[in-house]
């Protein structure tokens, strides 16, 4: 999000990963676990996916999107998100403020197909 080296207060909470994220039973997680996966990403090693989602958050690259939902705050950044194939595909990710300092992950969407911009 910056180029100066500015970075938020971001958490990205492992259970949010390994039971939803990349978890391929999950009814709505599935589809999402299957693209993951395919780029390299392990529900044995979440913080792997945890740190990707922090870089890709901060990465200038990226755009920020400011969003309410509700009475809550939330960002959405949209671009390339490191994987660990070394590919870069597209992501959306969906971060929503808590206690007014803290980022906490809602969740992350490949931008392919008809969601892509």
């Amino acid at each position: 999000m910056s180029e100066d080296g500015w970075r938020p207060a971001l958490e990205v909470p492992g259970s949010k990963l390994v039971h939803y994220l990349l978890n391929v039973d999950h009814p709505k997680g599935g589809p999402k676990a299957r693209f993951f996966l395919a780029f390299g990403f392990d529900p044995a090693q979440p913080e792997v996916m945890a740190e990707a989602l922090i870089v890709q958050a901060t990465d200038a690259r990226c755009i920020l999107y400011p969003a309410e939902h509700g009475p809550y705050r939330r960002m959405i950044v949209e671009g390339p998100m490191e994987t660990p194939d070394g590919r870069l595909p597209r992501v959306r990710s969906v971060w929503q403020l808590q206690d007014g300092s803290m980022w906490r992950l809602v969740t992350a969407v490949p931008l392919t197909g008809r969601n892509g911009r």
